[in-house]
């Protein structure tokens, strides 16, 4: 058959060269460029460089914390002028984020609720307001200054230190975006700990970046206090190896950019979180 001969199919490589050396003279080209990039056949065309002003990160933290570092104290105070970097809107979209958690936090239960890392105290305000019983804890002193200032109840603690003291003590325990602050051998030790600070019929909710989604190391690396992100499927097996029972994966923070990936939640989503709960009879 013709069609497997080199020549000929040399000569209709040359053939379709030219017919597309002749179509890019043409009006035509660039909107067939622009439908071929949108059925995915083609790359978008794009100008060779593009320039764009920065964003003003320093402004929107000094903006939301109501004043300017202060120079003597820099670098404690990096981390929480850093938290508060993200363009407006983004406290809608942390409310949108706490609001898919709140159906399995523990509604009628005389224990608190703990909040591992709580930075500012954004979910303890947000589940104290839906009357939740919560409390929270960090490392971060300025953090914790800043939570107090909203009359939050928070500790300045480590987690670690602080759960061996609370054994079967709370009705649920989140980490939002903690985790992958954490040394990775530290992560069994601690749900280890979690485990055991909850009282039967406790959940635990921990939440990180999807490292599934195209953008989430772009993300994950613009935070220099990150450690190693945590796959959804490593954090699974953990909870379940603890014991926690009813494991479930709940994505938050839509963002697809094809029609494949809007399918499929584990690329579609920017975050997730992975939810288990304490058995009420022992295992």
């Amino acid at each position: 058959m013709r069609n497997f001969n080199p020549v000929y199919k040399k000569y209709m490589i040359i053939k379709k060269n030219k017919v597309k050396e002749i179509i890019k003279k043409t009006p035509l080209f660039a909107p067939l460029k622009l439908a071929a990039a949108l059925i995915g056949h083609s790359s978008f065309p794009m100008p060779f460089s593009a320039t764009i002003p920065a964003e003003p990160f320093l402004d929107r933290a000094i903006a939301r914390i109501g004043k300017n570092p202060d120079p003597a104290r820099r670098e404690e105070e990096f981390y929480s002028y850093f938290s508060e970097i993200w363009s407006e809107g983004y406290e809608k979209g942390l409310t949108q984020q706490y609001s898919a958690y709140l159906p399995y936090i523990p509604k009628r239960s005389d224990l608190p609720f703990l909040d591992i890392g709580c930075g500012a105290g954004e979910f303890i305000q947000f589940l104290s307001a839906n009357g939740i019983r919560t409390q929270g804890i960090d490392s971060n002193s300025k953090e914790v200054a800043r939570a107090k200032g909203y009359g939050l109840e928070v500790n300045q603690a480590d987690a670690l230190v602080y759960l061996q003291d609370h054994h079967a003590c709370f009705s649920g325990i989140s980490m939002l975006e903690v985790i992958e602050h954490l040394p990775p051998e530290s992560l069994v030790s601690l749900l280890s700990t979690i485990f055991k600070s909850l009282a039967p019929g406790g959940v635990v909710l921990l939440e990180t970046i999807n490292i599934k989604h195209p953008l989430a190391f772009h993300s994950f690396y613009s935070d220099p206090t990150h450690t190693r992100p945590v796959p959804s499927d490593l954090l699974v097996f953990l909870l379940q190896w603890q014991g926690f029972t009813g494991v479930q994966v709940i994505y938050t923070t839509p963002l697809a950019f094809t029609q494949q990936q809007a399918i499929d939640p584990s690329r579609a989503y920017f975050s997730y979180a992975v939810l288990g709960i304490k058995p009420t009879v022992s295992i």
